[in-house]
This record gives C-alpha cells, sequence and structure tokens, in this order.
C-alpha cells in the first residue's frame, strides 16, 4: 500500500505512517516489524512482535482508525525538517520506545537499568565508531549485574 504523505505530498513507497512504528492503522492485522533505522534490533524487534501477538489474541485492543492515524501521523512527523523516510531513525529513543513496548504488553523488565545500561552501549559504540570506523568492532562487551553498566572485556587492537 502506498501512502500519500501530508508534510510533502509525495508518496512513499512502503505503508507508512505506522502506528508504534509497526502496525498499519488502515489494516491492524498488518505489521512490519524493523522498519526503523539506527537502531539495535534486539529486542526492539522482538518487542514489536510480542505487542502485535498480544494484539491478533485480542489481549490489547486498539484505538479507533482515526486516532491510530493521528498518532502514528504525530510520531512520523516529530521532526520536521527531517524527510519522511528519516522519520523512522530512532537512535537513543529507541529504548524509551522498548520500554513503552515492554509495559503495554505487561512485560516487567528484569532490571529496568539493563534498558538504560544498553543505551549507553549504544551511544558509547557509536561514538567509536564515528571516531574508529575501521576498528571499533573490535571490541567486546560485558554487562556487569553488580554495576549495572557494560564494560569493555576485549580489545583486539592492542595486542
Amino acid at each position: 500500500a502506498v501512502v500519500s504523505t501530508q508534510s510533502t505530498g509525495k508518496t512513499d513507497v512502503l505503508p507508512r505512517p505506522l502506528y508504534k512504528f509497526a502496525i498499519n492503522p488502515k489494516y491492524p492485522t498488518m505489521a512490519i516489524f524493523n522498519q526503523c533505522v539506527f537502531i539495535a534490533p534486539f529486542p526492539f524487534c522482538e518487542y514489536q512482535a510480542l505487542y502485535f501477538r498480544k494484539i491478533l489474541l485480542g489481549e490489547i485492543t486498539l484505538d479507533s482508525y482515526e486516532n491510530l492515524l493521528s498518532e502514528a501521523w504525530s510520531l512520523a512527523e516529530r521532526k520536521p525538517d527531517l524527510h519522511l523516510k528519516y522519520q523512522y531513525g530512532l537512535h537513543l529513543d529507541q529504548f524509551t520506545y522498548n520500554k513503552d513496548l515492554a509495559g503495554l504488553c505487561g512485560i516487567l523488565l528484569e532490571l529496568e537499568n539493563d534498558m538504560d545500561a544498553l543505551s549507553q552501549l549504544y551511544d558509547s559504540v557509536g561514538k567509536d565508531r564515528a571516531a574508529n570506523p575501521a576498528t571499533y568492532r573490535n571490541k567486546e562487551y560485558e554487562f556487569d549485574r553488580e554495576s549495572g553498566m557494560f564494560n569493555m572485556t576485549e580489545d583486539w587492537n592492542v595486542l
């Protein structure tokens, strides 16, 4: 389905806007996962799939088409200076999104700080990638439950 965009008057080849970045407001039994960019795909896709599953099972009832579409457009146009295809770039907003979907699914995150630690790791690796594009992948990280942070355990660049 091609949706005409409100902001540019152009058409987009993807069915947008998507409610919660996944669900087609016109056909709520149709979901497209992982449409967002600049994300860590897990647990992002997992929470989208769990949320959609609850909708299909009738455990979560969606609002009216008009309200879904309105909320989808407000998410899709939250940064009006960007083209529509870049509105799905979540970056650090993905972790708040993950927490929200987990809450809507009734999932209690084992440790609320795990998502915050993952956010900090994502930000740190992103900065390292910008500064060292050829070598940033040569580092390994491990989650330390005691500190609630990810610590670098190996840097293969120094060998």
